[in-house]
C-alpha cells in the first residue's frame, strides 16, 4: 500500500505543478511549486505528529513523499539556475537560489506550526 500511496500523492502533485505551468511563467512557475511544496511538507508533518501511528504512515508517504516530492522540482529549479549562469546573470542567479531556498525553509517550518491549530479548530 505504501508504494501505492505515494505513485498517487505523486500523481496529485505532478498534476498541481503542470497547472502552474499553464498559468505561470518559467521560473516564477517553479518558483511557486516548490513554495507550495515546502508548506505541504511542513502541513504534513505536522498533521502526522498529532494523529495516531496508523494515519501517519499514510501520510507520510502520500502526503510529504508523493504529493509534495511530485509538486516541488529540484531538477527545473537547477535547470534554470544553470541557463542563469550560463547567461551571466549572476544576481537573479543568486536571488533565486536565496528565496528558494530561505522562504521554502520558513514555509515548511510555518506548516508544521500551523498544522496544529487547523488541526485544533476541526
Amino acid at each position: 500500500m505504501t508504494l501505492f500511496y505515494i505513485l498517487f500523492g505523486a500523481f496529485l502533485g505532478g498534476m498541481g505543478r503542470y497547472g502552474f505551468t499553464k498559468v505561470l511563467p518559467a521560473p516564477v512557475c517553479t518558483f511557486a511549486s516548490n513554495m507550495c511544496g515546502a508548506l505541504a511538507i511542513g502541513l504534513a508533518y505536522g498533521f502526522a505528529m498529532l494523529v495516531d501511528a496508523p494515519l501517519a504512515n499514510t501520510i507520510y508517504p502520500l502526503a510529504i513523499v508523493g504529493f509534495a516530492g511530485g509538486l516541488s522540482t529540484w531538477s527545473t529549479l537547477a535547470k534554470e539556475l544553470g541557463e542563469m549562469i550560463k547567461k551571466k546573470r549572476y544576481w537573479k542567479f543568486t536571488q533565486y537560489l536565496f528565496w528558494t531556498l530561505a522562504l521554502g525553509v520558513v514555509l515548511a517550518w510555518r506548516g508544521a506550526m500551523w498544522a496544529p491549530l487547523i488541526y485544533n479548530n476541526f
